[in-house]
């Protein structure tokens, strides 16, 4: 089965210490101790640390307060003047503003001592490169991904195998093309039109297999059935003896990219190799430390006024006070099970 990811695509708080931790083919890119997070731990010295998929901070002191930002959720990522009024820190905030759903946060990270590095000028390169490198994790249908017959091969790709004369089958019809392999998809362009073309990254792909149909035996290709809906595609490729090879190879590649996965972020770290790997993890849960910060905290203003607009406030009885109207389904414990 495929590594399925929420790292990349979710924003957490205060999760547990092992969602912390490095996921198969995640690696730190850059470090930074002693910064706070302006917004919602003013003071509280922690941890920044930029991974090839997400972005995270943790307090030294209170193993419960972190948080796990992934970079798909990223809107915009700016510099702004600390308002830390120290004379012996100059070091900048760096202002980031996500989306996630219909939500709006801003996050504020500052470091406390001296910092020279421009972190925001780190983060939007590695960002940058993240938002580059999504075929070697999205499933893209119809992209500009063929020139003069051949693939555009990203950074970190290379070309396993190419078979040309296969037929993609759907509707009760086939169109000729070209299957291509590589280290980390699979890719289908028609012959007489370069357009289209489908690119499936192994991490989509639920599993491989070779089915009976009316135009003879077919290699049937399945994708993960995400929230959009999966994907079930059909190539006939002959001689069967070759197709028996080249499902060999398929399945070959998908085990080594779903155990070890090359993500195709490129940044160059100044850590050494061992600390890619690893990261210093933050105190251990204590059972005593049952706070939870409200998310609330980095709501964007312009959310606010949003929220408060669709949900005035009302009395409520239970506990003899005005509070804002809650959305239909929705009542006051299940505000503390929120998760992102």
């Amino acid at each position: 089965m495929p590594n399925m990811h929420w790292q990349d695509n979710e924003i957490r708080f205060d999760v547990s210490s092992s969602l912390l931790n490095m996921v198969p083919g995640e690696c730190v890119l850059e470090r930074v101790e002693l910064v706070e997070d302006t917004k919602a731990n003013s003071g509280e010295p922690g941890c920044l640390i930029m991974t090839n998929l997400r972005l995270l901070w943790y307090s030294h002191k209170t193993a419960k307060l972190n948080l796990t930002i992934g970079y798909n959720t990223l809107v915009s990522v700016t510099s702004q003047p600390s308002n830390n009024k120290s004379k012996r820190n100059s070091a900048n905030t760096l202002h980031i503003l996500t989306k996630i759903g219909n939500e709006k946060f801003e996050f504020l990270f500052t470091p406390l001592n001296e910092n020279k590095k421009d972190f925001s000028a780190i983060l939007n390169e590695i960002h940058k490169s993240y938002c580059v490198s999504k075929p070697f994790r999205e499933l893209r249908l119809r992209h500009h991904i063929i020139q003069a017959n051949q693939l555009k091969v990203m950074p970190l790709e290379h070309i396993c195998n190419r078979i040309d004369g296969v037929w993609n089958l759907a509707n009760n019809q086939g169109n000729l093309g070209c299957f291509i392999i590589t280290n980390v998809r699979v890719v289908w362009f028609a012959s007489l039109n370069e357009y289209f073309n489908i690119s499936l990254p192994y991490l989509q792909i639920a599993q491989f297999s070779v089915r009976d149909s009316k135009f003879g035996q077919v290699l049937v290709i399945e994708s993960v059935d995400n929230s959009g809906g999966g994907y079930v595609l059909g190539f006939r490729i002959d001689p069967a003896s070759r197709l028996k090879q080249i499902i060999q190879e398929l399945r070959s590649l998908h085990v080594t990219q779903n155990r070890n996965p090359e993500f195709g972020v490129i940044w160059k770290s100044t850590l050494e190799d061992q600390a890619k790997t690893s990261m210093p993890l933050p105190p251990k849960d204590e059972k005593q430390d049952q706070g939870v910060r409200c998310f609330a905290n980095y709501l964007q203003p312009d959310c606010f006024n949003s929220i408060s607009g669709d949900h005035p406030p009302e009395f409520d009885k239970s506990i003899g006070l005005a509070m804002e109207k809650l959305p239909k389904g929705v009542n006051r414990n299940s505000l503390w099970k929120i998760t992102f």
